[in-house]
């Protein structure tokens, strides 16, 4: 009797020992398939190039230099127009570095001098042809706000005038100023805008 217990402990012992075989050795080959699978796929991946860098990040493209732009604003003490110099980093394309400039005119009024352009004008854009004429679209303040008369409606003209011809004298040869992209007749009722104008003498 104990001899056949004994036997019968020996024989399920040994069918443990085959099914832990059987399972390790599954186990190897699940785990081998799958090193394998992994390996395949290091070798076949397609590595993506980086997108390329934005122009404006090329460090060749460095910043213009600073320059110097003559904006004729009127001298309180003298009554007249004087040039007041400003430093601009200027675009290097005319169209931009004359929206620059106007722009400059209508947002400067240093200690001691006066704007001739009316407060809250704006500049909406600029334009120039073929024959070199700047086209200056003013929102509609330049009218509206004015303050009025001969002498005030000149020096507002002679001011824009003046700033763009001494910034472009080789680009601009004639202005022609607008209101919110329409030709205007006059300013304030004196000086006849209704045509391209040129530097008064």
């Amino acid at each position: 009797m104990d001899i056949k217990v004994k036997h019968h402990n020996s024989a399920g012992f040994s069918r443990l020992l085959v099914i832990w075989g059987i399972t390790l050795g599954a186990i190897a080959i699940c785990l081998g398939v799958t090193l394998y699978i992994i390996e395949r796929s290091k070798q076949t991946v397609i590595p993506i190039p980086p997108p390329p860098l934005p122009a404006a990040a090329n460090p060749l493209e460095a910043p213009p230099e600073p320059q110097e732009v003559n904006l004729f604003l009127l001298d309180t003490t003298a009554m007249g127009l004087v040039p007041v110099k400003i430093e601009r980093r200027l675009h290097r394309e005319l169209t931009q570095r004359l929206n620059q400039v106007v722009t400059a005119l209508i947002q400067e009024t240093p200690p001691n001098f006066r704007n001739t352009i009316p407060r809250g004008t704006e500049l909406n854009g600029v334009y120039i042809d073929s024959q070199q004429t700047a086209y200056l679209d003013f929102s509609n303040h330049l009218t509206d706000g004015h303050i009025g008369g001969t002498t005030a409606e000149f020096l507002t003209v002679t001011a824009i005038l003046k700033t763009v011809f001494d910034a472009f004298p080789d680009d601009i040869r004639q202005v022609q100023i607008l209101i919110d992209g329409k030709n205007i007749e006059t300013i304030a009722g004196h000086l006849n805008l209704s045509q391209p104008l040129h530097l008064p003498q």
